[in-house]
C-alpha cells in the first residue's frame, strides 16, 4: 500500500495543534467524568492533562515517593488521615450515626478515604435496611387502608377529620421513601464522595485558605436534632395515660402500651388487632421513622453547605485580590475551580434532588396539618397546647432553616461578580472575561428533581402555597362535614 508523502515538519505542527487543544480542554468535564478504576480494570491511554496532575501527582519533598507510590497511597487512603476537615470526614460521623436507624447502608463510612467507601447488596447492612423497608412498608400498608376507610365513613368529622386519616400515611410513607432513596443513594453516594474528594485535593494543592466543616457540622446537627428530640418526646408524652385513668393506680405496663397504641397507633386497628408485642413494635418503627423524617432535611443541609462553603472560600480569593490589584489573580486557575466547583454542584443535584424533592413534599404537608389542628383544636389541655406550639414552631424554623441555606448555593455562585465588574481594563484579561460570562451564565442551583430551583426567592413561593393548601383543607374538612 502506498504511504502518504508527509514532512517531519507538518507531523510537528499537527503534534503541536493537538497538544494545544488538549490544553485548552474544559474543565468542568473533568470530574464528572472521573471514576476510581476497579482492581482488575485497566486504565485508559488517554487522559487529558488535568486528570494526570491529579491522578498522579509528583513526588513530594524529602520523600522516596514517585508519582506511582503517591498514586497508590491516595487509593489507600493515607493521604486522606491528616485531613480532618475535608467534606468526608466532617461528615462521615453523622452518616454512621443515621446508619444506625438503616439509612445509607455504606460500608467503611468512618474510613478516613472515600476510596474504601464501598456498597454490597448482600451484607448485614443492606439485610438491615431491607427489613426496615419491610417494617415500614407495613405501616404505609395498614395507614393507607385507614385512610380510604376512614374517607368513605360518615363519621369522618367524629373520626378525626382530614388530619386523621392521612396523618399516618404521609408520616409512615415519607419515612418509606426516605429509606429507600438513602438506599438507592448509597453506590452514587461513593462515587460523588470520590469526586468531591477530587475536587478538595485540587483545591488544596493552590495553598488557599483551608475550609472548615466539622464544627459547622456538628453545630447544624445538634440545631436540628436536639429540637427533633424534644417535639418528638412531647409527643410520646401527650400520648402517655395519667395514672389518675386506671381505677385505683395500678394499672401494669401492657394496658400502658395499649392506651399509647391507641392515641398514637390507632389506624392500625383497621387491619390488624391489638397485641402487646405489635403495640412494643409501633413504638420502636415510630422512632425510626421519626429519625428518617428529620434526617432528610438535615442530609439536604449538610450537602448544601459543604458546597456553599467551597464557593465562600474561593470568592474571598476573587474579592480580597481584587480589592489591591486584580492583576496578581490567577484568572484561567480561578475560572477552572469555579467550573469544577459547579460541576460537582451539577453531580450533587443529580443524585440528593430526589430527597430535596421528598423533603419539601414533606415539610409542606405537615405545616398545613400542624395548622389545621391549631384552627380547629379538639383538646385543651397544657401538654396538647406545648405540643402545637413546638412542633408547628419548629417545623416552620426547620423548612426556613433548609431553603435558606440551600439556597446559599445559589447566592455563593454569583457573589464574585462584582470584583470582576470592578477590575481595572489594563488587568482585564481573556480569562477574566471568560470567568464573568461562566458566573453570570452557568445556573448554580441545587432542585427538587428539577420540578423546582431552590433559591431566597422560592421561600415566598413556599409561603404562598402553605396559604393556597390550608385553605383548601379548611374546604373539603368543612365539605366533608356536610
Amino acid at each position: 500500500m502506498l504511504q502518504p508523502n508527509i514532512s517531519p515538519r507538518t507531523i510537528e505542527t499537527n503534534r503541536n495543534n493537538k497538544n494545544s487543544r488538549s490544553q485548552d480542554k474544559k474543565i468542568w468535564p473533568l470530574f464528572s467524568n472521573f471514576s476510581v478504576p476497579e482492581r482488575n480494570e485497566k486504565r485508559s491511554e488517554i487522559i487529558c492533562p488535568m486528570q494526570i496532575q491529579l491522578a498522579r501527582p509528583r513526588a513530594i519533598k524529602g520523600t522516596l515517593l514517585g508519582p506511582r507510590e503517591v498514586n497508590n497511597s491516595w487509593r489507600d487512603g493515607n493521604p486522606d488521615i491528616n485531613d480532618q476537615e475535608s467534606f468526608h470526614r466532617a461528615i462521615s460521623p453523622i452518616l454512621a450515626v443515621a446508619q444506625i436507624f438503616a439509612l445509607l447502608p455504606v460500608l467503611n463510612i468512618r474510613n478516613p478515604s472515600p476510596a474504601k467507601l464501598c456498597f454490597k447488596r448482600i451484607s448485614i447492612r443492606t439485610f438491615y435496611t431491607t427489613a426496615v423497608i419491610v417494617m415500614l412498608f407495613f405501616m404505609t400498608y395498614t395507614a393507607f387502608i385507614h385512610m380510604i376507610t376512614t374517607l368513605r365513613a360518615e363519621t369522618f368529622v367524629q373520626d378525626g377529620g382530614i388530619a386523621t386519616a392521612t396523618g399516618g400515611i404521609m408520616f409512615y410513607g415519607n419515612s418509606l421513601m426516605g429509606t429507600v432513596l438513602f438506599f438507592r443513594l448509597a453506590p452514587k453516594w461513593i462515587a460523588l464522595q470520590r469526586e468531591w474528594r477530587m475536587m478538595e485535593r485540587f483545591f488544596n494543592s493552590c495553598k488557599y485558605p483551608q475550609v472548615r466543616l466539622r464544627w459547622k457540622f456538628m453545630l447544624i446537627t445538634a440545631m436540628i436534632m436536639i429540637p427533633a428530640a424534644l417535639e418528638h418526646t412531647l409527643s410520646v408524652v401527650k400520648a402517655i395515660p395519667d395514672s389518675s385513668e386506671f381505677p385505683y393506680n395500678n394499672g401494669t405496663w401492657r394496658e400502658y402500651v395499649e392506651i399509647y397504641t391507641d392515641r398514637s397507633h390507632a389506624f392500625t386497628y383497621t387491619t390488624v388487632k391489638f397485641s402487646t408485642a405489635l403495640g412494643i413494635f409501633y413504638f420502636i418503627i415510630s422512632k425510626i421513622a421519626t429519625f428518617t423524617w428529620n434526617f432528610t432535611d438535615l442530609f439536604v443541609i449538610l450537602v448544601s453547605t459543604g458546597l456553599a462553603e467551597r464557593y465562600k472560600h474561593l470568592n474571598q480569593v476573587v474579592l480580597t485580590g481584587g480589592k489591591s490589584d486584580c492583576s496578581n489573580l490567577d484568572w484561567r486557575q480561578l475560572r477552572e475551580q469555579y467550573a469544577a466547583l459547579s460541576s460537582l454542584v451539577k453531580h450533587a443535584d443529580n443524585v440528593v434532588s430526589p430527597i430535596i424533592l421528598l423533603s419539601f413534599t414533606n415539610n409542606l404537608y405537615f405545616i398545613c396539618l400542624q395548622l389545621l389542628n391549631g384552627l380547629s383544636p379538639k383538646g385543651t389541655s397544657i401538654i396538647m397546647t406545648l405540643y402545637f406550639f413546638a412542633s408547628f414552631a419548629f417545623l416552620i424554623g426547620r423548612t426556613v432553616s433548609v431553603t435558606l441555606l440551600t439556597a446559599r448555593i445559589n447566592d455563593q455562585s454569583k457573589l464574585a461578580l462584582p470584583a470582576i465588574y470592578s477590575c481595572p481594563a489594563s488587568c482585564f484579561t481573556n480569562e477574566t472575561q471568560r470567568l464573568q460570562l461562566q458566573l453570570t451564565s452557568d445556573e448554580v442551583v441545587m432542585t427538587g428533581l428539577k420540578f423546582f430551583s431552590i433559591t431566597r426567592n422560592f421561600m415566598l413561593a413556599v409561603a404562598g402555597a402553605i396559604l393556597t393548601y390550608e385553605v383548601v383543607l379548611l374546604q373539603f374538612n368543612v365539605a366533608m362535614a356536610k
